[in-house]
C-alpha cells in the first residue's frame, strides 16, 4: 500500500495500522511532515515491542519529532490513560486473581522500568481487580513505602484484598532484606484491618521475571 501511515489511518482507522504508525503520527505537528518523519521514527524506534511504546519518553518525543515540552506532555499523557484503562479492563472482564502468574500479568510492565516502581492491586470479595495503582516511585524502604499509604487506598476502594509488587532495575528479582521487611510490616497491618495481603511480587527481566514473596514462603 503506497501511502504514507496518515493516510492510512484515514482508510484503515487507529485499529487497522502498526504501532510505528500510530507514533509516526502522534510525533507529528502537520499531515504533511508524516512522509518526511515515517522513515526517522522506524528507524529511532527499531526493534521496540509493542510492551516498549508505553514507555516512550518525553526526550525521544522531542529528539525525534521536535515537540515542545507541551505537546510531549500532552501525548504522553493520552498513552498513559490508555494504560490505566488497559489495567482497569483486567478488573472488569478478567477472571479471578488466584496465583502468582495471574498477578504477574498485572505487573509485567514494571520490567520496562527505569526506576523502582511499587505498586498496590486491590481485588474485591471475589478476587476480582478493582484497580491497580502506584504507592511510590523510587528505592524501596519503610520510611516511604508505610502501611497508611497502601491501606488508605484499599479503605477508599473498599477492596477485600491486596497485592503488591515493585520492580529491580537491576533484573534481578531476587528479594532483598528490606523487600522482606517490608512485605512483613504490610501483612501486619492488613491482618489488623481484616484487608490480608495475599502476595508481594519483585519483577526483574531475563530469564527470571518475577519472585512470588508467597511462593518463596516469606509472607
Amino acid at each position: 500500500m503506497d501511502r504514507d501511515a496518515w493516510n492510512r489511518i484515514q482508510q484503515l482507522g487507529l485499529q487497522g495500522v502498526m504501532p510505528l504508525e500510530l507514533v509516526t503520527v502522534m510525533v507529528t505537528r502537520e499531515p504533511t511532515d508524516v512522509p518526511r518523519n515515517e522513515p526517522i521514527v522506524r528507524e529511532a524506534f527499531r526493534g521496540y515491542t509493542v510492551a516498549r511504546f508505553k514507555d516512550i519518553s518525553y526526550e525521544e518525543m522531542r529528539t525525534v519529532g521536535g515537540l515542545e515540552l507541551f505537546e510531549a506532555t500532552r501525548l504522553l499523557a493520552a498513552v498513559e490513560l490508555g494504560r490505566r484503562a488497559a489495567v482497569a479492563s483486567l478488573g472488569e472482564k478478567g477472571p479471578p486473581v488466584t496465583k502468582s502468574e495471574e498477578a504477574y500479568a498485572l505487573f509485567e510492565d514494571l520490567a520496562e522500568q527505569k526506576q523502582e516502581h511499587f505498586c498496590a492491586a486491590f481485588f474485591d470479595s471475589k478476587a476480582h481487580l478493582i484497580v491497580r495503582k502506584v504507592i511510590h516511585i523510587g528505592t524501596l524502604n519503610m520510611s516511604v513505602v508505610g502501611a497508611r499509604e497502601v491501606f488508605r487506598e484499599a479503605v477508599r476502594h473498599n477492596a477485600a484484598s491486596v497485592i503488591v509488587a515493585h520492580n529491580h532495575p537491576s533484573g534481578d528479582p531476587e528479594p532483598s532484606p528490606e523487600d522482606v521487611k517490608v512485605t512483613q510490616a504490610l501483612k501486619k497491618a492488613g491482618e489488623l484491618l481484616d484487608v490480608p495481603l495475599l502476595d508481594h511480587l519483585v519483577i526483574g527481566h531475563g530469564k527470571k521475571r518475577y519472585v512470588s514473596l508467597n511462593d518463596e514462603g516469606l509472607l
